[in-house]
């Protein structure tokens, strides 16, 4: 096992980010709004949205109850 690197990461919500080699991705912010505080306005926003492509936070190509726990976690989050 010489030169062998190991990383756990904790059980949150099943996402895993990979940086690229680029580093030019931005990860999903939460904010959905953009008013600087992810809150219940954000949360309202990602529900209406259920089913549709936008603003799906975790890139599974559409919004559900995924997208609604990532805006949940962050919540009173910048």
């Amino acid at each position: 096992m010489e030169n062998k690197h190991w990383h756990t990461l904790p059980d949150l919500d099943g996402e895993i980010y990979l940086k690229s080699a680029s580093g030019l991705e931005t990860a999903p912010t939460a904010d959905v709004n953009g008013d600087g505080v992810v809150n219940i306005l954000d949360l309202v926003l990602v529900a209406n949205a259920l089913g549709e492509k936008s603003p799906d936070l975790n890139g599974d190509s559409i919004v559900n109850i995924l997208d609604l726990v990532i805006v949940a976690n962050a919540f009173g989050n910048p």
